[in-house]
């Protein structure tokens, strides 16, 4: 069950730099703890010591461990959304940023989340559920908007741009098996390989 403690009172005072960026610094901590270690095994005590902190610290930030959890989930999959936008904005064509994003995220795979998520959904109440899964959700927004704008351009065929924004995605999960990247000699050529299919189906010439 998720650590309870009392909440805190109304009236205390308003967060100064140093609390936010101990805050921040307890949530990189927390999530780099929970992807090695999952979250059943990572205690408030651990995440306390690694960075230099003692529990009630980190109550004086968070309600509990699964509430860090949450902040630690959309804080990277928020981080994921930026580097999205940008990879994709930045583009001269869409295809490169596509292979842009693809790489990065076959460098570092998406999937790890996915088994922090099944792990640690029963200890999570249903709007913490739901907060995580809307951050991932923004993530599509993004390419369902750019692929929207490829629609409108006559580039991709019509079709739903936030399906073909989840079947993006799910097509870069591949990179989340070893027998799979050992297959291309390096992320790059996967990436190619994986927005060229992709492309493929959607492309209208």
């Amino acid at each position: 069950m998720p650590e309870q403690v009392p909440k805190r009172l109304r009236g205390r005072p308003k967060q100064t730099d140093n609390d936010i960026s101990m805050q921040q610094t307890i949530i990189y901590t927390a999530s780099t703890l929970f992807k090695e270690f999952g979250y059943e095994m990572v205690t408030l005590q651990q995440i306390g010591k690694k960075c230099g902190v003692s529990k009630p610290t980190i109550y004086y930030h968070f309600a509990g461990k699964a509430d860090l959890f949450v902040a630690a989930m959309t804080t990277m999959l928020q981080n994921v959304r930026k580097i999205t936008a940008h990879m994709l904005d930045e583009a001269e064509h869409l295809r490169d940023g596509l292979i842009r994003l693809a790489e990065a995220r076959l460098a570092n795979p998406h999937g790890e989340i996915e088994m922090m998520m099944r792990e640690a959904e029963p200890f999570l109440e249903e709007e913490q559920i739901h907060a995580i899964r809307e951050s991932e959700h923004q993530i599509h927004d993004v390419l369902a908007s750019h692929f929207k704008k490829a629609m409108d351009e006559k580039i991709f065929r019509e079709e739903d741009p936030l399906f073909l924004a989840e079947a993006f995605s799910t097509l870069m999960l591949m990179g989340n098996r070893a027998h799979d990247q050992q297959k291309y000699e390096s992320h790059h050529v996967m990436a190619e390989k994986i927005v060229r299919v992709f492309l493929k189906g959607v492309t209208t010439t």
